[in-house]
């Protein structure tokens, strides 16, 4: 259930297909004290491995989408990347950046998923969220903020439906575009191996990737988690890691780097624990 494939067993999984079915199962769980969590396509996620108690709602059977003038509107399940081609193969332009990223749509809005120069806060005009209560709220843009990998939401509510805008473009030239992020993602990221993407977030004016390689940290690993030898900002699982695995290595990123460069690095990854959380 995560690109890291790392996790113990959970309870229950549940697909539910209507935003409906979503919140109804929510409630009813809350109800009945039931912890219950919403991931999308897991893969900005650390499982922990000794599993998940409860109910996991997973949104990616939430697939809906209608297209509009130079709008969509579109469920929180929808494949971020594919999105962004069919965006593309219209001559809609404003997703080039987002073709090679695996999330879903509701994620990538969650952690303002961004890469080559764009990011979600800027294609947003509403979302539907799913709160703490099992209610449905409709937020228009300017009732949430968005700040590098952050939306204001996260930890309050899930997004269920967004409506995002395009501006009209050049087919071709947004093909090209989207061909050659997919061609240096290839070449730089570790997508032979499973991964959760970055782990950590850039820090201001500099780079988490150069500083982790500046560190020494290339190569290394703790148990099955290695930093991977093509991005340092990337923790692969060599087969066999366990998700205590990965946080010791974020957490031995992280003194090292505190001491050798006086600067905190923040994960971008979330580690689901325990409780009620949605990722």
């Amino acid at each position: 259930m995560s690109t890291w494939r790392i996790g113990g067993p959970a309870e229950a999984v549940y697909w539910p297909e209507t935003v409906e079915d979503l919140s109804s199962v929510w409630k009813n769980a809350q109800e009945a004290e039931i912890p219950v969590r919403l991931i999308g396509r897991g893969s900005n996620v650390l499982f922990p491995d000794e599993g998940l108690p409860g109910i996991t709602l997973v949104t990616t059977s939430l697939r809906g989408i209608s297209w509009g003038d130079y709008t969509v509107r579109v469920e929180a399940g929808y494949t971020l990347a594919r999105l962004a081609q069919e965006a593309g193969e219209r001559g809609w332009s404003g997703l080039e950046f987002a073709r090679g990223i695996p999330g879903s749509v509701g994620g990538a809005i969650m952690m303002n998923a961004g890469a080559h120069g764009g990011e979600m806060a800027s294609r947003i005009l509403s979302i539907s969220t799913l709160w703490a209560d099992g209610s449905i709220r409709k937020l228009e843009r300017s009732q949430f903020e968005f700040a590098y990998r952050h939306c204001s939401l996260r930890g309050k509510a899930w997004v269920l439906e967004a409506q995002l805008m395009f501006s009209p473009g050049n087919r071709e030239q947004i093909l090209h575009h989207m061909k050659e992020n997919l061609t240096k993602r290839t070449a730089n990221q570790p997508l032979e191996e499973p991964n959760a993407g970055s782990v950590f977030r850039n820090p201001p004016g500099d780079s988490a990737g150069r500083l982790i390689e500046a560190a020494g940290w290339k190569g290394k690993t703790i148990g099955g988690a290695k930093v991977s030898e093509k991005h340092a900002n990337f923790i692969v699982n060599t087969g066999r890691a366990k998700s205590k695995d990965v946080l010791a290595l974020i957490e031995a990123i992280v003194l090292d780097v505190q001491i050798k460069y006086g600067i905190t690095l923040q994960t971008e990854v979330e580690s689901i624990l325990t409780g009620n959380r949605g990722a």
